[in-house]
């Protein structure tokens, strides 16, 4: 929305009145053309100065514009030409189209950069996983910077990461067999002290993270079935990959870690 909504709004915009003004004043095509590209940029600094999108947005914005002005006046007819009827020009007419295409192809890599694919456009054009390993997990042992949060300080993130790193708990295992979408799979993990010891009466959640569409997000609670060892039954609602969030908390102390996972399609 960052490019289409003011890119649109002048594309439609600038034709209007470029072909109102030009039918009162025929000989001022060229004329009528820079102002009116001028007035569009003007308009539109204002509101990316407020909501600002980025450099390479608003970048786009000024390009896409530009070139609507500018081909409104290649296209119009000098004022000392003996007819002011509009001219096509096929040597112009092919370098605007090749900048056209570029701009429009630029517009959409930039607006999925920005918003990412919905899971039904990543559904029909993304593949299914195939063959080869389905379930694989791997914990690094440091504290999850989690993708999806918009506020984090980098300070209380290193703080953490230290003292997690110095409390020593170990974290092993991940599935009990390959998880299949919309199948329940058990997801267990098993928690020790420094020094060898089980990690019990902690509570332990695990957040599975779905990297194209926030809304398939979810959380489970693990139960502690031994010593030292939580599990809960999961289903996955979608296959491929997934990011794994554990967060083990006993007596004021929290443990953190980040996994990735993949699950198998039916």
């Amino acid at each position: 929305m960052a490019v289409l909504l003011p890119a649109g709004l002048g594309m439609t915009i600038i034709p209007i009145l470029f072909f109102l003004l030009r039918w009162r004043f025929p000989t001022a095509g060229r004329q009528i053309a820079f102002i009116l590209g001028v007035l569009a940029l003007a308009a539109y600094a204002p509101y990316a100065i407020i909501n600002w999108p980025g450099l390479d947005v608003v970048a786009m914005v000024v390009a896409i514009l530009v070139m609507t002005a500018f081909i409104l006046g290649l296209i119009s007819p000098p004022k000392h030409a003996d007819s002011h009827k509009m001219a096509f020009h096929a040597g112009p007419a092919t370098i605007i189209a090749f900048f056209a295409v570029i701009i429009l192809l630029d517009s959409i890599f930039l607006t999925i950069s920005t918003t990412g694919l919905s899971e039904n456009v990543a559904r029909q054009i993304l593949p299914e996983p195939q063959g080869g390993p389905v379930a694989t997990s791997y914990f690094p042992g440091t504290v999850a910077h989690d993708y999806q949060e918009k506020v984090r300080a980098f300070e209380a993130y290193d703080a953490a990461r230290e003292e997690q790193s110095e409390r020593g708990w170990q974290v092993r295992r991940g599935w009990i067999g390959e998880p299949v979408v919309g199948q329940s799979t058990p997801f267990r993990i098993q928690v020790r002290d420094g020094q060898g010891n089980p990690v019990e009466g902690a509570e332990v959640t695990a957040q599975f993270l779905r990297f194209s569409s926030q809304s398939l997000d979810f959380s489970r609670r693990l139960e502690e079935i031994d010593p030292g060892v939580y599990q809960a039954d999961v289903t996955p609602s979608r296959p491929g990959r997934w990011e794994v969030i554990v967060d083990v908390r006993r007596d004021g102390e929290t443990h953190q870690l980040r996994g990735m996972t993949d699950v198998a399609a039916r």
